[in-house]
């Protein structure tokens, strides 16, 4: 990964942003439960890429549930350690709908006392879920959810979060369309050697489910994280460097239930997990 902790690695780099293809959300297969801070179903979503200087972005709309509340928009850009005295970062500008969407908005950052309400483009209002956390590892650093419920969206949509000048910091951002407010989030730290399985969250309608995984290994290497349960990938961060690693996945449910993701981490390393209900 990264972290705060590699301040001597104060050589500037240029401004690198990244997404990955939104894939098909498959079939919904019930996990292992685990340690919480705060349903069975099925979906798909197909996506369409589009990338070019800086930050990229890619959209998709599910096929699963018709109406019912699915991934549409979605993005992650960051900055390395050093890199840039900005103090702020966007996200790649997102085609998110006109109303009726939730978005999901992760941050992980070198400088934790640094979070704060991300703002977007459009005028909506974000609210924080839950509360920030310390990486064990790097109690300087650490990572954040928040979340704009009920938005007003359209083309070139974009959130933006403060930062510190040259902080390493990755955001990632999921609009949920078809939906309107956040029904369950939950956060646990699991260290290296432990099963990391979210801690579980509880849906009471079609929902879909935002998860996010910050490794905390160090600089070296690349890091590669897999979820299981039907949750699809759709954005990541994994290069080596001093930078925040993070891998964003996602699906669909159709049904009340209980819901977990375990993920699988090459190299085996600890990580925050994050797991959002959104209906």
């Amino acid at each position: 990964m990264w972290l705060g902790v590699a301040r001597e690695r104060a050589f500037f780099s240029a401004l690198i942003a990244g997404a990955i293809l939104l894939g098909a959300c498959d079939e919904d297969a019930e996990g292992s439960g685990g340690e919480s801070e705060t349903g069975a179903g099925a979906g798909q979503a197909d996506a369409a890429s589009t990338a070019g200087p800086g930050p990229a972005a890619t959209t998709g709309a599910s096929t699963g549930i018709g109406a019912g509340p699915h991934v549409a928009a979605h993005g992650l850009s960051f900055y390395r350690y050093g890199e840039t005295g900005a103090a702020s970062i966007d996200s790649p500008p997102l085609d998110t709908r006109a109303a009726g969407s939730t978005l999901v908005v992760s941050t992980g950052r070198g400088d934790l006392s640094t979070v704060a309400l991300p703002t977007d483009s459009f005028g909506n209002s974000s609210a924080l879920l839950g509360s920030p956390h310390a990486y064990t590892l790097w109690p300087t650093s650490g990572t954040a959810v928040h979340a704009f419920e009920d938005v007003l969206g359209g083309p070139g949509h974009v959130v933006s979060s403060p930062t510190a000048s040259h902080d390493e910091i990755t955001l990632a951002v999921v609009e949920v369309a078809g939906a309107t407010r956040v029904a369950d989030v939950q956060w646990v730290e699991r260290l290296a050697g432990s099963p990391l399985t979210s801690a579980p969250v509880t849906t009471t309608r079609p929902s879909t489910l935002v998860a996010f995984w910050w490794g905390d290994a160090g600089v070296d290497g690349e890091k590669i994280a897999t979820p299981n349960n039907g949750f699809v990938v759709l954005d990541s961060i994994g290069e080596p460097g001093s930078l925040v690693q993070c891998f964003v996945a996602a699906k669909d449910v159709a049904e009340p239930g209980t819901h977990d993701v375990t993920w699988e981490a090459t190299p085996a390393q600890g990580a925050q997990l994050w797991l959002v209900a959104v209906e």
